[in-house]
């Protein structure tokens, strides 16, 4: 009877140790903020900030601080050298969703064109300027202090249909990818985001200011919505698109994860869908740093998704309507790289936000793996406007870091 209890508590005691090594952790690491880019190499975390005036600012702070709120630095609102675009303008203008150069010493960013036709337009679609639409935008290089700032694209106010998107470095820092817009929303049901194409670039770091050149068109099959993710160490590319659906309705809505190869002279070739899901929605993915696994946000668990969207495409069709705000709900979830689901990382959705949804968005990993910074914006149940965004810290558990 001894020898039965004490196997019995051995074993309770290895399963309690088991559970400890799996067990994740969330808790907050910045409020009133949108996570951006991490270097896990310097470990200094990009995040962006609305200002009084409601316009994205940018800055910097360790991914260890004690007290982030306090060890923040501000790279937007005193810039003392700008090629490109007045200097006084950049604190007045959206500028974000950036990707750090591999050496830490620069970083990639959006930023909106001045007096583009949002401003002298309807004010509400001046949201189409803000970095995570990407309309009316160049792309810009900085350094990692914010002290210059380097126009790398050149559209202007007049042109209406310009645009750019989530550019990404190479791993090797010699090449740059981007989403560019070549049309607009019309009709609603077929282009709910625009029109897209994927661009590709090398860059010019001998020059004593840095350019793209040989930049390179890529209009992937019958998609039209775009958005590099990450680009692998093997050369490989993570991004979302609506590859396949266009012959549904809101063929975005549907967005897949995709992988690719990219050649050293930009080509890309050997397209993947993982994720293949039409009556899901799958988007801003990234690779964790030993390239086995991607996580990614996903709304898997609300099988009643697709029906909303079809009876809302019946009602509104071509015209513009807001289902996309406040229908989609996202967790983090982690899958190989056969796009096989390995596990729900978070559970937002299942907490009680007093009249708000959550949405996972962008994620990024620590070098070691054992630790994900996630961003949460929280919207309107009625209205699907944002009201809140936070960065959170995951804490993996022993076995998902190894």
């Amino acid at each position: 009877m001894i020898k039965k209890f004490r196997l019995c508590f051995l074993l309770s005691m290895v399963l309690a140790c088991l559970s400890t090594a799996n067990e994740k952790t969330v808790e907050i690491f910045l409020s009133d903020a949108s996570l951006d880019a991490w270097n896990p190499v310097t470990n200094e975390v990009l995040f962006m900030r609305r200002d009084e005036d409601n316009i994205w600012q940018l800055y910097k702070v360790k991914a260890d601080a004690k007290n982030p709120e306090e060890e923040k630095e501000s790279l937007s609102l005193n810039p003392t050298n700008v090629i490109g675009v007045d200097a006084s303008m950049i604190s007045r203008l959206h500028k974000g969703a950036s990707d750090w150069h591999p050496s830490g010493s620069w970083f990639i960013t959006e930023l909106e064109i001045p007096y583009n036709i949002s401003w002298s337009s309807v004010p509400s679609t001046r949201l189409l300027a803000e970095p995570g639409a990407g309309w009316w935008n160049n792309l810009f290089l900085v350094k990692s202090d914010g002290s210059l700032w380097i126009k790398l694209t050149n559209f202007t106010a007049s042109d209406l249909d310009s645009g750019v998107l989530y550019p990404k470095f190479s791993k090797d820092g010699k090449m740059v990818v981007w989403a560019e817009r070549i049309g607009g929303a019309k009709p609603f049901d077929e282009y709910p985001f625009a029109r897209w194409v994927l661009k590709t670039a090398k860059m010019n770091w001998e020059a004593n200011i840095p350019y793209l050149f040989d930049q390179k068109t890529h209009p992937l099959r019958d998609g039209a919505i775009f958005e590099p993710q990450e680009w692998g160490r093997d050369n490989k590319l993570l991004f979302a698109a609506d590859i396949g659906y266009s012959e549904l309705p809101y063929p975005a809505y549907r967005i897949d994860i995709w992988e690719a190869e990219v050649s050293g002279e930009g080509e890309i070739k050997g397209l993947k869908n993982l994720t293949r899901s039409l009556d899901y929605y799958e988007e801003q993915s990234s690779y964790s740093p030993d390239g086995k696994n991607i996580a990614f946000m996903a709304n898997l668990f609300d099988r009643g998704y697709e029906r909303r969207l079809i009876r809302a495409w019946r009602r509104y069709k071509t015209k513009s309507n807001n289902f996309i705000i406040k229908n989609l709900f996202t967790d983090l979830y982690l899958m190989n790289r056969n796009g096989e689901v390995i596990e729900r990382l978070t559970y937002f959705v299942e907490k009680n936000w007093q009249g708000h949804h959550p949405l996972v968005t962008r994620s990024a990993w620590s070098q070691d793996e054992k630790t994900v910074l996630i961003a949460l914006t929280l919207r309107s149940n009625i209205t699907g406007k944002k009201v809140d965004e936070s960065i959170y810290i995951l804490k993996m558990g022993s076995d998902q870091a190894n």
